[in-house]
């Protein structure tokens, strides 16, 4: 199974595709969504805890907890920064924080990369695929990042690699269990985090009417905490799997590529002819960057 992390990986960004493209149609309230993706699916696992053998270490349980009050930083990170520069620049700090993860992992784990560059050719390869996917996705979103949102944006950034590596590393903490694993780091940083944004979501003065209330919980709530779930696991299944966490979240980050797919079948069906679809060429240059990064891992 090690070598299908790429497969995995194609899985989880497919599902992140889903659950972007799902809130496009449901145009659920950020604030509501963090609540969902949080208490939502926390509730919705609480029950199988009675099933699942949890993992015999403390470390792991205290990293979930810190897993989970960034990933309620970042969520509220992401949604003032959306509202005060767009979604769209915002969205540039997930492939550039994969660069970023791409460094810091072989800082972590130095023999990683003393093997990678044992063969020239190889590191050349990875590495000039890596750079490929990062800015394909960039320019396939055609983001234009100013100083002053790069600056917002940068302790997001941070934010956003911490959690892939603190990830990979908590995956492999569980290793000896990795369906405890990804089950418990999915049911407590879920429950940390929604608990965190549910207290700000009712401290920016919203009634708790809007969580419960019948339209946004059967109509858009249920179907996003259950694709957010199958994005948890698909990641930490490929985090699990893959040397290198940066290579796994290249690929998910990817996922425009299936909301350009998605979005231009429906605007067919609907006979929409106001989509603007990317370059052709940023499309392929994606795709080969992709192709080219897990042949050239696998080997």
């Amino acid at each position: 199974m090690q070598n299908l992390w790429w497969l995995v990986s194609i899985f989880a960004s497919f599902v992140f595709a889903m659950y972007i493209f799902a809130n496009q149609i449901f145009k659920l309230k950020g604030s509501l969504m963090m609540i969902y993706r949080g208490i939502g699916a926390a509730l919705v696992l609480l029950p199988f805890c009675f099933f699942i053998n949890g993992i015999d270490n403390n470390l792991f349980y205290g990293l979930c907890v810190i897993q989970g009050i960034l990933i309620a930083y970042l969520d509220n990170r992401l949604f003032n920064a959306a509202s005060r520069f767009g979604a769209e620049i915002t969205s540039v700090i997930q492939p550039l924080s994969v660069l970023l993860g791409f460094v810091m992992w072989f800082i972590i784990v130095p023999t990683q990369f003393f093997n990678l560059a044992a063969n020239p050719l190889k590191l050349v390869l990875v590495v000039g695929a890596m750079l490929g996917i990062v800015t394909s996705v960039i320019l396939f979103r055609k983001n234009r990042l100013s100083r002053l949102a790069f600056l917002y944006l940068l302790p997001a950034m941070l934010t956003v690699t911490v959690l892939d590596l603190l990830g990979k590393i908590l995956m492999n903490i569980g290793s000896d269990n990795i369906l405890g694993a990804i089950f418990y780091y999915s049911l407590i940083t879920s429950a940390v985090a929604g608990a965190i944004n549910m207290v700000a979501f009712l401290k920016q003065g919203h009634d708790f009417k809007e969580v419960v209330a019948p339209r946004n919980l059967f109509l858009a709530g249920i179907p996003m905490i259950m694709l957010i779930m199958g994005m948890y696991v698909f990641k930490n299944y490929s985090l699990y799997l893959s040397e290198n966490p940066a290579y796994v979240m290249a690929i998910i980050y990817s996922y425009p590529v299936w909301i350009f797919v998605a979005n231009n079948i429906f605007s067919k069906y609907l006979k929409n002819k106001e989509y603007a679809r990317p370059n052709k060429w940023v499309m392929i240059s994606m795709v080969v960057s992709i192709l080219v990064l897990i042949l050239t891992v696998q080997n």
